[in-house]
């Protein structure tokens, strides 16, 4: 519950900084209203809703957090393990087609694909992309709050080093089993090389817990900063159609949005990248659609989540609550007086 308070109240300062930003952002000129189009009526629409997405994203959130803290990750006759929970895999692709579609019609509008002479459909499929991003960014956030799951952020500079390990290593200099379609280059090179990345402290982590560390420093951290400018200068420019905002403002706004669109493309690909070329990271791209993961690959790629697994499977199940006592009313007992 402090959690979700917690949650709660990070989330009414972020409105209270952004109604702030934008009472400052007026200036000295009046109006700020967009001049109404065949497109007004639409953007008004999704402006108004943009909260209720919120409100339904953070409601499934804590739902799907709530059913997730009774249910085990693993167990020792199961040949499987959990890695995600629905309410993550939900949220993920959620966000993923709403971005999906957001950059391409993104694409479309800034003129870096084929462009129609009519736009307002593209818009259409624009907006219904930003609304599945609010939802699923917003049951993302309520779902960690209540759960504390911190496991995909850098926790320090060690994860950074073990992270371009990581990345250096799908060269294959640090040998095939994580490099690209398992590449095995000569053992010349690869010892010359990683030799001296090694020198420098970048090398691979030796032992991997349930996230890698370049999915924590080099995948994770940069979407959630790139997702989370976008999202903030899409609810500003949706909400200039609600509120009078200075047209200089809103321009600086989405100068900050288009260009942050065009890291997503890139991040996009690097991304791929990574959970497509190396087949070791295979087991994990198929469960972001399964939420399991083989036990064997846990215990050979991942020991350090292994190893948690297990002692949490030796645990002693909680004793039951032991049931309040049952006292039963004394059946009173009238005594029949003779009569005389």
């Amino acid at each position: 519950m402090k959690r979700v308070l917690l949650a709660l109240c990070a989330a009414s300062f972020g409105i209270f900084v952004m109604t702030l930003g934008i009472a400052f952002a007026q200036g000295p000129e009046g109006g700020g209203f967009p001049p109404e189009s065949a497109l007004y009526d639409d953007v008004v629409l999704l402006a108004r809703l943009l909260p209720l997405l919120v409100a339904l994203g953070i409601a499934f959130g804590v739902w799907r957090a709530k059913v997730s803290q009774r249910e085990p990750d693993s167990a020792p006759d199961r040949p499987t393990v959990t890695r995600h929970n629905w309410g993550t895999v939900t949220a993920h692709w959620t966000n993923a087609i709403g971005f999906m579609l957001g950059m391409i019609t993104g694409l479309i509008v800034l003129r870096r694909l084929p462009r129609p002479d009519d736009l307002h459909i593209v818009f259409i499929i624009h907006y219904i992309g930003a609304g599945l991003a609010v939802f699923g960014v917003s049951s993302h956030l309520a779902q960690n709050a209540v759960t504390g799951g911190m496991g995909l952020l850098p926790r320090g500079l060690k994860d950074v080093r073990e992270g371009l390990g990581e990345l250096v290593e799908y060269t294959g200099i640090f040998g095939p089993s994580g490099a690209v379609f398992g590449l095995k280059l000569p053992k010349v090179i690869r010892e010359t090389f990683s030799d001296t990345f090694r020198a420098f402290g970048i090398a691979p982590p030796k032992r991997l817990g349930k996230y890698l560390p370049a999915e924590k420093t080099f995948s994770y951290l940069p979407w959630a900063i790139i997702v989370g400018v976008i999202i903030v200068t899409g609810f500003i420019k949706a909400f200039r159609y609600l509120y009078p905002i200075a047209p200089p403002f809103i321009a600086q706004v989405t100068f900050i949005h288009d260009a942050f669109a065009y890291l997503a493309v890139a991040m996009l690909a690097i991304h791929l990248a990574a959970v497509l070329l190396v087949p070791r990271n295979w087991p994990l791209l198929i469960s972001m659609f399964t939420t399991q993961v083989s036990r064997k690959h846990v215990q050979q790629w991942h020991p350090i989540w292994y190893n948690a697994l297990v002692a949490r499977e030796e645990q002693p199940a909680p004793a039951p609550a032991p049931s309040a006592p049952v006292t039963s009313m004394p059946e009173k007992t009238t005594r029949l007086r003779e009569t005389p």
